[in-house]
């Protein structure tokens, strides 16, 4: 149930190995490719933020925002639904596919991007853009520069097989699984610490109810 059309971004939550797209610091740049043909093959995805020993993954939500909470275990236990876009790249100057981890923020930049350069004889893949950081390492108000290069006649057929976030960025549980990581801390087959019932995982019936929360912008042209 993660995948959602992202026109529907604002009726989810929103926040902020499979590779990762990223610039480190000012003004560092990468030559890409988007592997969409249009805006109609972008999608957003319904997530949770939880906490696997050290580390920080997102999880499937199981619930459309519509939907009642108790149909997702982490919806009812108050981690809030994200919405996130995983952008699907093709990062030239590193020869791979990556993904682009983007929140809300980035609909308009994305649909303005697909409405300049993609019709149905020059889809977006075509487009070479190269994408500028602009911001330093740690700034939360980095923006990024996204510039048209030119398009050629590549096609999504030429590239590798993008990235899948589902089962790789986006770990995907069942409603079962889900309950086992609110009482042990762990998901089944992922690692992590358990811990004891009550000492932080689902709160048993005569403990006090209480609501625990866990804990990027750009412009286009």
């Amino acid at each position: 149930m993660s995948r959602f059309n992202i026109q529907d971004i604002e009726k989810y939550g929103t926040s902020g190995s499979s590779s990762f797209f990223s610039l480190k610091d000012n003004l560092d740049t990468a030559r890409v490719r988007f592997m969409y043909n249009g805006i109609e093959d972008v999608v957003g995805h319904a997530v949770h933020e939880v906490k696997i020993e050290d580390k920080t993954r997102y999880v499937s939500c199981l619930r459309k925002y519509d939907e009642p909470k108790s149909k997702c275990p982490l919806c009812e236990a108050n981690n809030l639904q994200k919405a996130r876009i995983f952008i699907l790249l093709y990062n030239i100057d590193e020869e791979e596919p990556q993904v682009w981890d983007r929140g809300p923020k980035f609909v308009p930049q994305i649909s303005s991007i697909c409405a300049r350069y993609s019709s149905a004889d020059v889809p977006l893949v075509a487009h070479t853009f190269e994408i500028e950081r602009n911001g330093a390492k740690g700034s939360q108000t980095t923006t990024y520069g996204i510039f048209d290069m030119g398009a050629d006649d590549t096609t999504l057929e030429d590239l590798p097989e993008a990235v899948d976030p589902i089962g790789t960025i986006v770990l995907q549980k069942t409603a079962e699984e889900m309950a086992v990581y609110l009482d042990t801390g762990a998901f089944p087959n992922e690692g992590g610490e358990p811990r004891r019932r009550g000492s932080g995982g689902r709160q048993s019936a005569d403990e006090a109810p209480t609501r625990r929360t866990p804990s990027r912008v750009d412009r286009v042209f």
